[in-house]
Order: structure tokens, then sequence, then C-alpha cells
């Protein structure tokens, strides 16, 4: 078996200005290097991870792990954060396809404007996106999956994927609206649902996999199989007392009762063709 994770960050504190982690975040707070998931990968099936951005508009960022992909085959794909507004964005693209590494997008959402997914700006550049057949992470909070269904309807052959499951207030056992909505986006054949990101939405210090599973549940049954992939969103885990092998078992024991090869799509082959990864 070679497994896929495609989520993970790492970040080095004096190559870039991070608006986060800040020095509060005590667990994250320090570099984290591609030499350190090298390691903590050891003790699971997974081989392969797409790195995905930590800065927004900051194409510097990406180059920096693509290069390091030259000495490291773990690194097998790397979503960039770029300015969809910019007017440079094409040139931009230009240069970060001359890597075949580059994959796609995302923005985090957290440092904008509530209704930024919404700006026609930003809908012109995730359009440029979708003509070059890149991807977009939507890194979502239940309180914005009310917006998406109508973007998604203007760019029908873009590649979305959500981030994991989109946050939902699992350490309150809150659902709805949740449910409802990402059942609604799940309608759109083009968008697809990393399970990654869990253990953060839980009871930091005093988590169980049963409080996961009625969201797993819900997505798989959403999604299906087939558009849903493994990330272990590592490092940001270890805020929840989680080494990557706990991540990983997480989510192999929530779903017990998958065949040999709905686990090999679901661990593999979903992120592989997502990404179009070179494996």
């Amino acid at each position: 078996m070679a497994y896929v994770d495609t989520h993970f960050h790492i970040w080095e504190l004096d190559r870039f200005e991070y608006s986060w982690p800040t020095k509060n975040d005590k667990t994250l707070f320090k570099n984290f290097q591609i030499e350190d998931i090298e390691e903590a990968i050891k003790a699971t099936p997974v081989k392969y991870a797409v790195f995905v951005q930590c800065l927004n508009n900051k194409p510097e960022e990406a180059k920096w792990v693509m290069e390091l992909a030259k000495n490291h085959s773990i690194i097998k794909g790397v979503v960039a954060g770029l300015d969809l507004t910019s007017t440079d964005l094409t040139k931009v693209l230009d240069d970060m396809q001359k890597n075949q590494l580059f994959k796609g997008c995302r923005h985090i959402l957290d440092f904008e404007d509530e209704k930024w997914i919404t700006r026609e700006d930003v809908f012109q550049g995730l359009k440029v996106l979708e003509d070059r057949g890149l991807t977009f992470d939507l890194l979502l909070r239940p309180h914005l999956l009310k917006y998406i269904p109508d973007l998604i309807r203007r760019l029908p052959k873009l590649k979305f994927v959500v981030d994991h499951i989109a946050k939902p207030y699992v350490k309150d056992g809150n659902m709805s609206p949740w449910k409802e909505e990402i059942a609604a986006i799940a309608e759109f054949p083009n968008v697809w649902c990393k399970i990654s990101g869990l253990v953060n939405e839980g009871d930091l210090n005093n988590w169980k996999k049963e409080d996961f599973q009625p969201y797993v549940d819900h997505i798989i049954q959403c999604f299906g199989i087939g558009r849903c992939m493994y990330g272990s969103d590592w490092p940001v885990c270890s805020v929840a007392g989680c080494k990557y092998v706990d991540v990983y078992s997480l989510l192999n024991d929530l779903l017990p009762s998958l065949s040999d090869e709905d686990k090999e799509k679901l661990f593999k082959e979903n992120g592989r063709m997502f990404y179009s990864l070179q494996l």
C-alpha cells in the first residue's frame, strides 16, 4: 500500500511572515519541516502527500515547497495561496504551471469579510482556475456554507474540494444547519470532500471516536465514497494531542466496514484523481 494524504502543512517561522500560528499557539508556534512529516508517516501506510498553503497571496510559499520536492518524494502536489483578484493572476499562473506539482489554489477565508467568496472579482479569478483545469480548496466554516451553492452553480467545471468537512461544531454535538447545507453542496458532481481536521473540531482535551461518527457517516452518505479523500491536517492535529498515526487510525476506525476497494479509493485513488497526482 502507498496511501496519499491530501492535506498537510509545513512552515518555517523565520522564512515568511505568518498570520497564524501566533505565539499564543504554544503547540504550533515552532518550525514544522518536511523531515518531520516524513518521520511521522512511517507508522502508517501513507507514502505521499499534498501540501496546502498556510499563506494567502504568497506564491513564494508554494515555490519553496516545490523546490523541497526535488529531494523529498513525499510531496506529490502543492495547493498555493494566490491572489485570485490580482490583475497579474494569469501571469502568476503561467509561472506556477511550469511546475507539474502545482495543482490549484486555496484562500484562508478566516482573514476575509464573510462575503468575500461571493465577490465578482473572486469569481473571475476562480473562472481562470476553471479554464485552466486547476482545483480550488474550500476552507469553510458552517456559517459560510450558505454562500457556496450559487458559486458552484456558476463554475460547473471547476474542481472544488471542501476541506475538513466544513468544520462542523462537533464539540457542541450540533449538526444543523451544517447537515442540510453540506448535503446541498454535495449534490454538485464537481465538489469533493476531505475527511480531515476532525479532531480539531471536537473537545481538544477529551475527544473520542464516537463524537465524529455521525458527521463522517453523513459525509459518506452525501458525497459517496468516490468523492471523499483522506487528509491529516498535520501538524494542526497536534493541538488535540494527536500524533500523525492517531489521525490516520481515527478515520480508519470510523469506517470499519469499508471494502478493500473502497479503502483504496478513500486513502489513495480519489486524491490522486482529484489533484491529478503522478504517483
